[in-house]
């Protein structure tokens, strides 16, 4: 975005204004650049197959997007877990199928499991990865003393 862009004022109420803050930090993007993106994606959902995007659009859209699926995934990890503590359980799983992992650059995709493995054995969990899409997580005792026994730092796969 430039200086040239035009501008405008726009009220929204505080908790909206501090809901997409928050997802502006997640995706470590400025509260403009969060609007902007949500707003592209919003008419771009609405007019797909209208007409053919140039190339440079798309890519700079598509990166904008990938942005997005940490927090999603993160959201997914947190409810999945509560969902299993809620429910007596000691594994929890986690779908990310339609999230399309599979077609991100490798790059991108080993960093975010690289970090979500990070953050669940930090917490003490062990978790599996099986394939992009699909995470199993469990906290059960027999998985704590397996953790304990491994003394090794995690790994992109599996914890």
């Amino acid at each position: 975005m430039s200086r040239e862009d035009s501008q405008f004022k726009l009220r929204m109420p505080a908790d909206l204004r501090e809901s997409i803050e928050e997802a502006a930090r997640e995706a470590k993007r400025s509260l403009n650049a969060e609007i902007v993106a949500r707003l592209e994606m919003s008419i771009l959902k609405e007019s797909a197959g209208a007409e053919l995007m140039p190339a440079n659009k798309a890519r700079e859209i598509s990166a904008i997007s990938r942005l997005s699926i940490p927090s999603t995934m993160k959201a997914r990890i947190l409810e999945a877990l509560a969902r299993a503590v809620s429910m007596g359980h000691t594994t929890a799983s986690v779908a990310f199928a339609d999230l399309g992992l599979d077609g991100i650059p490798e790059r991108d995709a080993s960093e975010l499991y690289d970090a979500f493995s990070e953050m669940l054995y930090t917490a003490g969990y062990r978790y599996e990865w099986d394939a992009p899409d699909s995470l199993w997580i469990m906290f059960d005792a027999d998985a704590d003393e397996e953790r304990h026994r491994e003394q090794e730092a995690p790994t992109t796969r599996a914890g």
